[in-house]
């Protein structure tokens, strides 16, 4: 998110400011983790349409001015923006290079790069989900929207100037329109794509702009008080405690419709606001600041919740750090007595310095020894296999007739490597990412739309008719992360289309049912779990531990002390047990409990076997570790022996 000045001429409104600081304050707050901010991620929706209105604004009175000149347009965003990021971006990429890990580095690298060139939007699209928890880690994930904002304004002042006067309002009207239409569209079939590239997010900004053209074609609504309470709610009331139930992409239409009406409405900013119209001031140079701080604490901390009164300093420190940027830097920069050809030779020469910078330090980082793999594990590395296909083919196997089939999601991947270090030869592997082997049950949340819960669904049944065509194949393990269905906000989508949550007994029923169904083919099938999940990155903790990089590990040699397990341990075993007993179908399950195995003392799980790093992160093996396992408990052979003493 950013929150970039806009470019009014004069002094802005007071309730202009206002806004700006409740935008800000919103975005702080809930990357803070503090409360009243649950939906404090749509402040930045609050900020396009301020953006947009105050810079659409000021292209139009300069058209009907006759006074526009692309140039100074540029120039004056540079003046603006400049200053304040590259140095936020310089003290960025120092801090980047003493607390980073070599992978997250070559990520931040990118990152990097791309704040130089607006392009930070795109770079994140292809790497993190934003509502992932692994962005939180993610030092420059703040700069998508700076880099939104000004593909928008390469853009805008074009298309204003080439539309005649009449057909502005109608077509950014119509723009805006076929902007959110394609924001609701894609939203639920590729959310990352959605939420951070321009045409998804236009409509917002464009919504700005055309209450700038109404407003400036004198339909406002100056004066109207009685609209003031009705339209701060609705802007503010899914800021600070957001429905629940609501997807999350549809609280920005009421927010940023709200936020629209009352620029429109020019409402007079009352004296409580005072403070929220100081804060507005600094706005821009307070979100620059904010974000770094909280990514590099989750980095020491590695990806769980800093404590309370860190959280509180951190918040402390992008008031004091936002203001001497805004008073010393930002301010000085806008008003800088430069001729414009001395600016633009500036900025390209810091441009130039900041990109030197953050190769230097790629360098440097990607010098120094890579203790550990962090790599993602995605199993047989063959031509057939395929973890995007929405049907299974049976083409993931070694060989024409394999003999075993591993099905389930990133917890079946991870124990290839294991099954192959045990010298398992004969494998089909039907993985597909989080889509755990629960015909009719697929997970909805925030990683997971209820698009790929529909392709989860036809995925698992298409794995069911290979294995009713596939007589070569004797032995199924099944293998998810069935823990997910339990997080708050996750929903299950079933074959009939209802979405509700998915309880234990229906999570064991479905199991039995699809075991059930294993078995009347003539096939043996067990169970085996993944390891102790962590609250914490324990493979993250590890690199950083031998690396020498300061960690805030919450037991020595990144151990996982009980309280810090993700998974609460009665709920894990009552849904093992379930999972074990005879079901509708007849017949019992064995599971196979690789997190006992791993983990022989509940009070303390180790996350190092013979001195080696099991983890790639907070609940998956790396493919080093997972082949240690494989090794260590001969991890083929005991499914294998477990699987032939079921009873049917």
């Amino acid at each position: 998110m950013s929150l970039a000045p806009g470019a009014g001429a004069g002094v802005i409104r007071a309730d202009i400011q206002a806004l700006r600081g409740f935008a800000v304050v919103a975005v702080i707050l809930y990357h803070a983790g503090l409360p009243f901010a649950g939906g404090g991620f749509l402040g930045v929706d609050v900020f396009f349409v301020v953006s947009g209105f105050l810079i659409g604004g000021h292209v139009l009175r300069a058209l009907e001015e006759g006074r526009f000149a692309f140039g100074a347009f540029y120039l004056r965003r540079i003046r603006r923006l400049i200053p304040a990021a590259y140095a936020m971006l310089l003290l960025t990429v120092l801090a980047a290079a003493a607390l980073l890990a070599a992978d997250a580095h070559a990520r931040f690298t990118a990152q990097a790069l791309g704040s130089l060139f607006y392009a930070t939007n795109i770079v994140l699209w292809r790497q993190i989900n934003y509502f992932n928890d692994q962005s939180d880690s993610e030092p420059l994930l703040h700069m998508w929207s700076l880099a939104v904002e000004e593909q928008f304004y390469l853009l805008l002042p074009l298309a204003l100037w080439l539309l005649p006067r009449r057909l502005r309002a109608g077509g950014v009207a119509a723009a805006s329109l076929i902007s959110l239409a394609l924001y609701l569209w894609l939203y639920p079939r590729s959310p990352g794509a959605a939420f951070y590239l321009l045409p998804t997010r236009a409509w917002e900004l464009g919504l700005g702009v055309l209450a700038a053209i109404l407003a400036a074609l004198g339909l406002g609504y100056n004066g109207m008080r009685w609209l003031a309470l009705p339209l701060v709610a609705v802007m503010a009331l899914p800021v600070i405690l957001p429905p629940s139930g609501v997807p999350l992409h549809w609280l920005a239409i009421p927010v940023c419709l709200a936020t629209a009406a009352l620029l429109l409405a020019a409402l007079p900013s009352p004296r409580a606001l005072a403070p929220l119209e100081r804060i507005g001031d600094a706005s821009y140079s307070l979100y620059l600041v904010h974000w770094p701080l909280f990514a590099f604490a989750h980095v020491i901390w590695l990806g769980a919740t800093p404590p309370l009164a860190l959280r509180l300093g951190l918040v402390a420190a992008t008031i004091v750090l936002g203001w001497l940027s805004w008073r010393w830097i930002e301010t000085p920069g806008r008003f800088a007595p430069l001729a414009p050809r001395r600016a633009v030779v500036l900025y390209a020469a810091a441009t130039l310095v900041l990109a030197g910078a953050v190769f230097a330090t790629a360098s440097l980082v990607k010098g120094r020894p890579e203790p550990i793999d962090l790599a993602g594990v995605t199993g047989l590395d063959l031509a057939g296999c395929n973890a995007e296909a929405v049907l299974f083919d049976g083409a993931c196997a070694q060989g024409p007739s394999p003999d075993l089939l591993v099905w389930g999601d990133s917890f079946s991947q991870q124990l290839i490597p294991a099954l192959l270090a045990d010298g398992e030869r004969h494998l089909a592997q039907a993985s597909k990412g989080q889509c755990a082997p629960l015909p009719g049950l697929a997970p909805v949340d925030r990683d997971a739309t209820a698009a790929f819960a529909r392709d989860c669904l036809a995925y698992n049944a298409s794995v069911l008719d290979y294995l009713r065509r596939t007589p070569s194949i004797k032995v199924v393990v099944l293998s998810g992360n069935y823990a997910r269905f339990a997080q708050a906000g996750t929903k299950a989508l079933r074959p009939d289309g209802r979405l509700a949550p998915a309880s234990l007994s229906e999570m064991i029923a479905a199991q039995q049912r699809t075991a059930a169904a294993i078995r009347s083919m003539g096939k043996a099938v067990v169970i085996v779990t993944g390891p102790v999940a962590a609250r914490f990155d324990a493979g993250q903790c590890r690199a950083r531990a031998i690396g020498g990089l300061p960690t805030a590990a919450p037991a020595p040699d990144c151990a996982i002390p009980a309280a810090a397990r993700a998974v609460p341990m009665a709920w894990q075993e009552a849904l093992f047990t379930g999972f074990a007993q005879q079901g509708e179908g007849g017949g019992q399950t064995p599971v196979l409990r690789l997190d006992r195995m791993l983990c022989p003392d509940p009070a303390l799980c180790p996350t190092v076997l013979g001195g080696a790093a099991l983890y790639r992160d907070a609940h998956h093996l790396s493919a080093a570790g997972s082949a240690l396992v494989g090794r260590r408990f001969r991890l083929g052979e005991a499914a294998r022996a477990a699987a032939a003493q079921r009873s049917r």
